[in-house]
């Protein structure tokens, strides 16, 4: 598999009914905004995006709320060389295979890559779990000569915001902040020595780390968290919530975790902090029964969804925390307000009165002559923006207008649009060769991977793409 800029990637496709938990998700074994108030639970709010992205170079989608957009197939040409750019012949943007080793790819669709000014790339290694930093100043990016640091057993690494060269990441019961350019490594908080956390974890002894189970994330200025401690006993299932206030070194919140209510994808903050939000599936229990959002002293629990899907929180045009993920009943990915008002759409699809907006159609209609045959990913790291990356199966024609394609997102409630990108080239098998285009904090690059149809099925076959132009 190998990434390309303006960045594609492909696998198996996943039909509205065929969630992904992140339980099921393999993992790589071996491994400015405003911050929140901390004296209160005030939600913190931000401006409108000053700066939102320029698309008049990218071609709109009609209408991303109909099923029958025009569709552009892909067109074949051969497997590019590392480091090659070429133009996508659908849509004119310009991509750039930007590895060249087997098997070695961005983490996944909700994770910005790239460092804070885009001079390194977090990438990882499937087969072998090993996570490595790479240098961006030369393609192909995974070449021997941009080798920064390989990762010692970090979990869930993650770039500072602000300063380039740190990684926040987690090992058994800590939080730690990495220098990859040095090596240096800061443990930021033990939990195991904490007043409130160190005590449960000394009385269970077979917990054993702190996680947000790979896909959840802190406030994008790293200082509220949420995790779950983790045990051996009753199958791995998280036993604990809590919320952590890094600037005062303040456990804000603990709720206990029953086993009816442990069936959870998830956990992460909101943007800027406000909530603690909960990835229950529709089978989960009690207060943690589909996406769930809480406050950060876990007393308060609201459902917005009565499922959880494939999806990422951002922030939309108006500057509100927001959620993008399929709904599993309307097969519409949804413009979700992360608000003690929002409310699932009932059983019939009604969205009146749900507080929240369908962005674009997922067209699932196998008896349709553009039925859609694709699983998709979220990517929501741009401000007022995300991206939907789709993947399709071996041997499973293009028919729709989102089949094998890449596609920006503006997260307008009043007016969404959409915007076609990039073609996939590939096929999934495998999930490793899943797509999972991500986009970068600054909405310049998006990433993805793809086998370009050769080793379907076999892990180390995947490359990274990129786009290149700047489409914010």
């Amino acid at each position: 598999m190998f990434l390309l800029a303006f960045l594609f990637c492909g696998c198996v496709a996943q039909q509205s009914n065929e969630l992904t938990s992140a339980t099921d998700r393999p993992a790589a074994q071996a491994a400015t905004m405003p911050s929140s108030n901390a004296g209160n639970q005030t939600p913190v709010s931000a401006e409108r995006p000053a700066s939102l992205c320029e698309t008049k170079n990218l071609v709109p989608v009609p209408n991303p709320l109909s099923g029958d957009n025009p569709p552009h197939f892909l067109v074949s040409r051969a497997k590019p060389f590392p480091g090659e750019s070429f133009q996508d012949s659908a849509f004119g943007t310009r991509l750039t295979r930007v590895t060249s080793k087997a098997g070695v790819r961005h983490e996944y669709s909700r994770f910005d890559a790239f460092n804070k000014d885009k001079s390194m790339i977090l990438l990882v290694f499937p087969a072998t779990g090993e996570w490595k930093v790479f240098r961006t100043n030369a393609v192909p990016y995974d070449a021997d000569s941009n080798l920064v640091t390989t990762l010692a057993s970090l979990e869930e690494p993650r770039w500072d915001p602000q300063d380039p060269n740190i990684l926040w990441g987690s090992r058994e019961f800590s939080v730690i902040a990495l220098n990859v350019s040095n090596g240096e490594e800061t443990i930021v908080k033990d939990f195991s020595s904490d007043e409130v956390i160190g005590p449960i974890i000394r009385n269970e002894p077979d917990l054993y780390h702190i996680t947000m189970n790979s896909e959840g994330e802190s406030s994008l200025d790293k200082r509220f968290w949420a995790f779950f401690l983790q045990g051996t006993a009753d199958d791995y299932r998280p036993r604990y919530a809590f919320t952590w206030d890094k600037e005062l070194d303040a456990v804000e919140g603990v709720y206990k975790i029953s086993p009816e209510e442990a069936d959870i994808d998830w956990i992460g903050m909101s943007p800027f902090g406000n909530y603690v939000l909960i990835g229950g599936l529709d089978s989960n229990g009690g207060n943690l029964s589909g996406l769930t959002m809480a406050d950060r002293k876990l007393s308060r629990f609201h459902k917005l969804d009565s499922a959880t899907a494939h999806a990422d929180v951002g922030v939309d045009v108006e500057g509100r925390e927001v959620i993008v993920m399929q709904d599993t009943k309307t097969d519409y990915v949804d413009l979700i307000p992360i608000s003690w008002t929002t409310t699932p759409v009932d059983d019939t699809g009604n969205y009146e009165g749900t507080g929240r907006t369908p962005l674009v159609r997922l067209y699932y209609d196998s008896a349709s002559d553009h039925g859609l045959s694709s699983g998709i990913h979220v990517s929501c790291n741009a401000p007022g923006y995300c991206v939907i990356s789709t993947h399709m199966e071996p041997n499973t024609p293009e028919k729709n207008w989102l089949d094998g394609s890449i596609v920006l997102v503006k997260l307008n409630a009043t007016m969404p649009q959409a915007f076609y990108v990039a073609k996939v080239g590939g096929a999934c098998a495998d999930y490793w060769e899943e797509t999972h285009a991500t986009i970068s904090s600054d909405g310049k690059k998006i990433l993805w991977a793809t086998n370009w149809n050769e080793g379907v099925g076999a892990e180390n076959a995947a490359s990274v793409f990129e786009v290149e132009a700047s489409i914010c």
